[in-house]
C-alpha cells in the first residue's frame, strides 16, 4: 500500500534522491515506518533524541498537541525506550533504502 501525496512527481523523486544521499553520511540512519506497522510511540508525536558521551545526559524534544517538552537525564529513559521501540517497528535500514529507491523509480513514471 502506498500513499500518493506528490503532486509534483519530480519533486518527490528529487527529495527521495537526497534522502537516500543523506542516509549515506556516517552519523544518519534512515528507517522508514511501514504504513501497515502495528501501533507505536511514534503515533504520539515527533520524538527527538540526542545522545551524549557519559557524563553528560541524553536530551529527547517530544513534540505533541500540546505543545513541546525537553527532558533530559534520569527523565529521558522512558523516551529513550520508546524511540528503540520505534525503531524497532520500522523496517530495517538496508530495507529502507531498498524501498526509498523502489519509490524514487516510481515516481519516473
Amino acid at each position: 500500500m502506498r500513499l500518493r501525496f506528490a503532486s509534483r512527481p519530480g519533486t518527490m523523486r528529487e527529495q527521495l534522491r537526497r534522502l537516500r544521499e543523506t542516509a549515506e553520511l556516517p552519523n544518519v540512519t534512515v528507517q522508514l515506518m511501514p504504513l501497515d506497522a502495528t501501533p507505536h510511540p511514534g503515533l504520539e508525536g515527533g520524538l527527538s533524541l540526542t545522545k551524549f558521551r557519559a557524563p553528560l545526559p541524553s536530551v529527547v524534544l517530544f513534540e505533541n498537541p500540546g505543545g513541546a517538552t525537553y527532558v533530559e537525564g534520569e527523565d529521558a529513559i522512558p523516551f529513550e525506550r520508546a524511540y528503540e521501540r520505534i525503531r524497532a517497528t520500522a523496517l530495517p535500514v538496508k530495507d529502507s533504502l531498498v524501498r526509498i529507491a523502489e519509490l524514487e523509480e516510481g515516481f519516473r513514471k
